[in-house]
């Protein structure tokens, strides 16, 4: 892991990993939340733009990395929106249980909250042209939906 950002969020997150209880991924048309979230990875990517140059069209490189950009920005909203409501499944889950305990919950917001705001920020980069660190949103989306942690539940 290269980014140190990323690398004390990992530590962070491997810390409270014991106190985070396990939510079930319920999987939607048989794709499982991963897979859902993988074209992420390449929205960022220079290569279709790249691509596109080499084959004279420069005047579409402009509108592709909008239109990539746009998507990418529709999955890290749809991403919040689920990883909000598995937070709030998880609290309601805790106090039925009396298992409550509120600063792994703070600290498991601030966690995931950071990581989406991360997320935002490496769509601003790309946004000005700035290299978005792709093995940095793949990092961030193995933190959000790994296992030992809750996951997204999907509508």
């Amino acid at each position: 892991m290269n980014n140190g950002f990323l690398r004390r969020l990992a530590i962070e997150s491997a810390r409270l990993g014991a106190d985070l209880p396990h939510l079930l991924t319920f999987l939607a048309a048989g794709y499982s939340v991963r897979e859902r979230y993988a074209p992420m990875l390449r929205l960022l990517a220079p290569d279709d733009a790249l691509f596109l140059i080499r084959q004279g069209l420069r005047k579409s490189v402009t509108q592709l990395r909008r239109e990539h950009r746009s998507c990418y920005f529709g999955y890290v909203g749809r991403l919040t929106q689920e990883i909000r409501t598995a937070r709030r499944l998880w609290t309601l889950a805790m106090a039925s249980q009396e298992h409550w305990s509120f600063w792994v919950l703070l600290a498991h917001t601030l966690l995931s909250e950071t990581l989406l705001l991360y997320l935002r920020w490496l769509g601003c980069r790309h946004a000005l042209g700035i290299n978005a660190g792709l093995r940095d949103v793949e990092e961030c989306l193995d933190f959000l939906l790994a296992e030992p942690k809750f996951r997204p539940v999907t509508t």
